[in-house]
């Protein structure tokens, strides 16, 4: 999926749209939420959603805490869509040099005693499985496991990843990007700023239908039990 940077999604930019959708990836959206992220006043957050909801970018979600409130999740379209690119479409073999360069950073944090995740598993799917000159992203979908099993070992890497970070100068904008930021840092690392690669949590593909992947990393026969209507190629 592409985005061109005149192009307005719910009365916003649909930059604006994806850098919301981003941050909320992992949570469960409320108006309260969409007010916050977009400075808007309630009922313009409300209505914002009600939008969303209805171009399939988000869907009703239960939220345990706050019965009477409206609560949303993204959907597998509301995922592409966040990992959407505003580039132009690139040659393969520019998506090629992308994909070898993005795999040689993937070795160089499976290695490292910096990183709290490690890539369990990595599949290619979208337009790169195709046989098109001009393509679009090189989506890639992540699956990160912890480095270490007990707790609180985890929890001071994970503080200490979130220190070295502030160090440097990076704010988080809010107790969620805190928290995610061992994982998020890790994303990071592993796009290293490319506009060609568009990476995806391992969930997105995992529930899209009939969807053809090849393996760049990981068990082939667990993947393949965890992307069941997958089609590998």
């Amino acid at each position: 999926m592409r985005l061109s940077k005149d192009q307005i999604i719910a009365g916003y930019p649909a930059l604006a749209v994806r850098a919301f959708l981003r941050r909320c990836r992992s949570c469960t959206i409320v108006p309260a939420t969409a007010a916050y992220e977009l400075k808007a006043g309630a009922a313009e957050a409300t209505q914002f959603l009600r939008e969303l909801d209805s171009l399939g970018l988000i869907e009703a979600a239960e939220h345990p805490q706050m019965e009477e409130a409206a609560a949303y999740e993204i959907t597998s379209r509301g995922h592409a869509f966040a990992n959407a690119s505003a580039a132009k479409p690139v040659l393969r073999r520019t998506a090629e040099s992308a994909l070898r360069q993005f795999m040689e950073r993937l070795h160089r944090v499976n290695a490292s005693s910096e990183y709290v995740y490690r890539v369990k598993s990595a599949v290619l799917f979208g337009s790169m499985l195709s046989e098109a000159e001009r393509l679009g992203d090189v989506d890639i979908a992540i699956e990160l496991s912890p480095k270490v099993d007990e707790e609180a070992d985890f929890r001071q890497w994970c503080d200490r990843r979130r220190q070295v970070a502030q160090d440097v100068g990076r704010s988080f904008g809010s107790t969620f990007d805190w928290v995610v930021w061992p994982k998020t840092e890790v994303f990071h690392v592993l796009r290293a700023r490319s506009r060609t690669l568009s990476l995806h949590e391992w969930d997105q593909v995992a529930r899209m239908p009939e969807v053809r992947y090849r393996v760049l990393w990981g068990d082939p026969k667990r993947i393949a039990a965890l992307i069941p209507d997958g089609r590998p190629c």
